[in-house]
C-alpha cells in the first residue's frame, strides 16, 4: 500500500516538473521571440526604451484540461474501472487488494533473496531477521492464495462465472 503511494506521489512530481519545464521553455521562447523583435525595432530606427519584461507565467501557469485530468488521477480511476468491466464493487476492491498484495509479495521475494545472498548464517541477529522476513513472506503467500480462493467464491455468489478477471488480477 506505501509502495503505490509513493508511485503516485513520484507520478504526480514527475507531472509537476514537467509542466514547470514546458512553462519554462515557452517564457524561454517568448522572451526570445520579443528580444528578436526588440533588435529589428532598434534596427528600424524606431529606438525604443527596453522595459524590464516580466514572466507572464512567472509564479502562475494556466493547466491545460488534459493537464488537469493528468493531475487529478480521473483518468488512472477511469482505467482501473474499465478494466474489471461491470463487477460488483466489493469484488473489484477485493481484486484491487490482490493486485497490491501481489506487488508486495514481489518485493518481499526480491528482498529475502537479497538478504538470503548476503547474510551470514554464522551470525544469529542476520540469521534471525532473514528466518523473520522469511516467515513473514511465507505468511504473505498463504494469505494471497486465501484472498484467491475468497474472491473465487465471492465471484460464484455474485453469478460471475467469467473467470478471466481473477486471472488477469492474479497474473
Amino acid at each position: 500500500m506505501n509502495f503505490l503511494h509513493e508511485v503516485s506521489v513520484a507520478y504526480g512530481h514527475k507531472l509537476a516538473t514537467e509542466i514547470q519545464e514546458r512553462a519554462a521553455k515557452r517564457e524561454q521562447e517568448a522572451l526570445e521571440a520579443e528580444s528578436n523583435n526588440d533588435e529589428v525595432n532598434n534596427k528600424n530606427g524606431d529606438a525604443t526604451n527596453k522595459t524590464d519584461k516580466t514572466s507572464e507565467l512567472e509564479g502562475t501557469h494556466k493547466l491545460s484540461d488534459e493537464e488537469k485530468e493528468k493531475l487529478s488521477g480521473r483518468e488512472a480511476k477511469e482505467k482501473a474501472e474499465d478494466k474489471y468491466g461491470d463487477i460488483p464493487d466489493h469484488i473489484r476492491r477485493m481484486l484491487e487488494r490482490l493486485e497490491e498484495m501481489k506487488e508486495e509479495l514481489d518485493l518481499v521475494k526480491q528482498e529475502v533473496a537479497q538478504l538470503n545472498a548476503k547474510t551470514d548464517h554464522n551470525d544469529e541477529a542476520q540469521k534471525a531477521y532473514f528466518d523473520s522476513r522469511n516467515q513473514y513472506f511465507m505468511q504473505l503467500q498463504i494469505h494471497y492464495f486465501d484472498m484467491i480462493e475468497s474472491v473465487k467464491d465471492a465471484m460464484k455468489e455474485a453469478g460471475i462465472t467469467d473467470m478471466s478477471i481473477l486471472i488477469k488480477a492474479i497474473a
